[in-house]
């Protein structure tokens, strides 16, 4: 798996979900003036204000989910009150899109009204839960993908040799059985490639990572790993300066 490719993947489908989110509540928003407006200004003195008890509703729904959007990104949850606030706000937009159905025992008007606001209610719930999952799953990814950055950079570079090979000349029948099979051996591919495609490191390079990756100072770094702190504080310059250029 390509951890990077998966943190872009997953930071994508975060900011579609937000923008989905976002396209519920403007459209469940519009759709509830226009059901509630007329119920309202019935009930009202002045019927022009008819949509002023809507807007008021929906601008308290708003508030809830940006103020949620804000606490999830951080990993905090908003605790029991704003939950009430969401449910009683949700409610009122449902009783506001229905009741004129209601009155009318129009069952039918009642469940279609009812869809837009029961969506916001569920939407309401649902949005703080995946803002946190994918929060916590940005957050790992993030991590993985800094620890290969620094892996690769505090990893040896990889030596290129060239190797001459010299086909000897086979004169006697007798030999050639033993030469092929020397030759063979001698220009296998795995066996050349072996040695320079190892990326261990060493355990000063790992204790020198594990230290970077943990936050730990150049000086606490080289007391750790047993090397001079001018040699670790070099490699900690080379590991920020190759992170800035990879981020």
């Amino acid at each position: 798996m390509n951890v990077t490719e998966e943190l872009r993947s997953v930071t994508r489908t975060r900011k579609l979900l937000n923008a989905m989110l976002w396209l519920i509540v403007l459209g469940a928003i519009f759709y509830s003036l226009m059901t509630s407006t007329p119920l309202v200004s019935a009930h009202s003195e002045w019927a022009w204000s008819g949509w002023a008890l809507g807007v008021l509703t929906d601008a308290a729904f708003i508030l809830s989910i940006s103020a949620d959007a804000v606490l999830s990104r951080h990993g905090i949850d908003s605790g029991r009150w704003p939950t009430v606030f969401r449910w009683v706000t949700g409610l009122a937009s449902l009783f506001l899109n229905t009741w004129s159905s209601v009155a009318e025992k129009d069952w039918v008007g009642v469940a279609i009204h009812a869809i837009a606001p029961a969506i916001l209610i569920c939407a309401a719930e649902v949005a703080p839960i995946y803002r946190r999952k994918f929060r916590d799953l940005e957050t790992v990814l993030s991590a993985l993908v800094t620890e290969e950055k620094v892996t690769h950079l505090v990893t040896p570079k990889k030596v290129t040799r060239n190797k001459k090979l010299v086909t000897p000349l086979v004169t006697e029948p007798l030999v050639t059985g033993a030469v092929v099979a020397a030759e063979e051996k001698e220009v296998t591919g795995s066996q050349l490639i072996a040695p320079y495609s190892r990326r261990e490191l060493s355990a000063t390079k790992q204790g020198i990572k594990d230290a970077f990756l943990a936050g730990l100072s150049a000086t606490d770094a080289a007391k750790k790993v047993g090397k001079s702190r001018p040699y670790v504080s070099k490699v900690y310059k080379e590991i920020r300066e190759g992170l800035e250029l990879t981020a």
